[in-house]
């Protein structure tokens, strides 16, 4: 018997390692899915030009078309100011007409009620509808270089902002800092630099003093006013500066923002974040688009040069 258990054993051992036995192929059917018109439209009080791009969803097991042949043409859009029609975008030109361009004839409203429309012929029409925030008061703010340890012995500078929240309103904050950065080209005939030009990037945020403070989308810091209804409101961030060198400069932006976009920013943030690891349940982003995929929101907005 001892031999017979020792043959059956090899021989299952044999089997084991065959191909066939660590891979399998399984057929299964695409799940179904509804084609929808897909486009991100985040405004804030100082905008006047529109720009919305429109793209299109696709299946999991769908390829995406490359060359930019997710866009989508031939799609019309429309902005409605409480109930009345405002803009009316039209296409960017005859080669970009999934880029829809718009000019509003005045600024945004605080209190109004704005509904953005989009449709196509091959697809459900699109809506989505947002109440301007109100305005909000920022008593002070300030940055503290070098002012606290970080994790491996470095200094860490930090942003104090003071806001005035508006009572019996719910408010929702983002705080976002900003780096400016210079395009710079050589001349060889003088041998000096020109630049060509400047543009800002999100600083990233080492993280914030206050644990309600959550990351959003863009590097920036998400809080809601449930915490301090009414009251004056202290946010530090703690962030990685130049030590106060000829490029200090940082621009803090603030913003009041809808619920809507509080949302979108807080899961768009938790999304990235779990994106790159597989052993994290995956997690849904937040959109406002009724019959589409996306966000539309508007925010009131300051910016402060530190």
């Amino acid at each position: 018997m001892k031999y017979i258990f020792f043959i059956l054993s090899a021989s299952l051992l044999l089997n084991a390692c065959t191909e066939d036995f660590f891979s399998q192929t399984v057929k299964i059917d695409p799940p179904e899915y509804d084609k929808q018109l897909s486009f991100h439209l985040l405004l804030d009080n100082n905008d006047s030009l529109l720009r919305l791009t429109v793209t299109r969803n696709y299946g999991i097991l769908e390829t995406v078309p490359a060359n930019e042949g997710w866009y989508v043409k031939g799609a019309t859009a429309e902005l409605y100011e409480n109930g009345q029609k405002l803009v009316t975008f039209s296409p960017l030109s005859a080669d970009s007409s999934f880029v829809l361009v718009g000019l509003m004839p005045h600024p945004f409203q605080t209190g109004s009620t704005y509904e953005i429309r989009a449709a196509h012929p091959n697809y459900p029409t699109v809506r989505a509808v947002q109440v301007v925030p109100n305005d909000f008061q920022v008593d002070s703010l300030r940055i503290r270089r070098n002012a606290i340890p970080g994790e491996f012995g470095d200094r860490l500078d930090l942003l104090e902002l003071f806001l005035q929240d508006q009572p019996s309103v719910k408010n929702y904050y983002e705080v976002t800092l900003l780096k400016k950065y210079y395009d710079y080209t050589y001349d060889p005939v003088t041998g000096t630099y020109d630049t060509t030009g400047i543009y800002e990037y999100p600083l990233p945020v080492d993280g914030y003093n206050d644990p309600n403070v959550q990351f959003g989308f863009g590097n920036s810091g998400l809080i809601s006013d449930q915490f301090f209804d009414g009251q004056s409101y202290k946010f530090q961030a703690r962030f990685s500066g130049n030590n106060g060198g000829p490029d200090s400069t940082v621009t803090v932006r603030v913003r009041n923002v809808t619920e809507d976009y509080f949302k979108w920013s807080r899961s768009y943030q938790a999304n990235y974040d779990v994106d790159e690891n597989p052993l994290v349940e995956p997690i849904s982003v937040f959109h406002n688009l009724e019959n589409g995929l996306g966000i539309f929101s508007i925010a009131q907005e300051k910016n402060f040069e530190l």
